[in-house]
């Protein structure tokens, strides 16, 4: 399994010298976990205490996890990631949200603008199974244009429904 790595810097606090680097502290933002060709860890990326986003491939979908919150500082991160899953045309894109503990109208848009980018050929499907996501997806009503599942095996695995096909 090969992952893409992201390295979104973000002029924050500065990352204190004497804390090791796998644990986070404050003014930390974790964005990808890097495993080479050989299975090996690389060198971990900074750190930062908002978000960490990992693309990985998962047969023939693209697997998007997000952890953290998605704000309006942070959407830019998941847009540029989102953005780079679409231009690999797989046939679905599943955004894991199962870890995020904040999403507001800022993510929400993202997820519905990857959701029209997406060609005929690629299904967006989402993972929410937490009241930080699911709650703002209800009550903006958006769980009814995107699809939403409960859990990331169940993304992969669901058939393509017959409606996908006349967003």
């Amino acid at each position: 399994m090969k992952l893409d790595v992201f390295d979104f810097p973000r002029p924050r606090r500065p990352l204190p010298e004497a804390a090791p680097a796998s644990f986070p502290v404050a003014g930390q933002r974790v964005v990808h976990a890097v495993f080479g060709a050989s299975g090996g860890r690389e060198s971990p990326p900074p750190r930062y205490h908002d978000l960490a986003i990992t693309v990985e491939r998962s047969g023939w979908a693209q697997v998007v996890a997000v952890v953290g919150d998605v704000d309006l500082g942070t959407a830019p991160m998941l847009r540029h990631a989102l953005d780079e899953a679409l231009g690999r045309a797989p046939r679905r894109i599943v955004v894991d949200l199962s870890l995020v503990r904040f999403l507001n109208a800022a993510g929400l848009e993202v997820l519905l603008d990857a959701h029209r980018r997406a060609g005929p050929g690629t299904d967006l499907r989402l993972v929410a199974t937490t009241r930080a996501t699911w709650r703002p997806l209800q009550l903006t009503r958006t769980h009814e244009r995107l699809v939403v599942h409960a859990s990331r095996a169940a993304a992969i695995a669901a058939p393509r429904r017959a409606d996908e096909d006349a967003r």
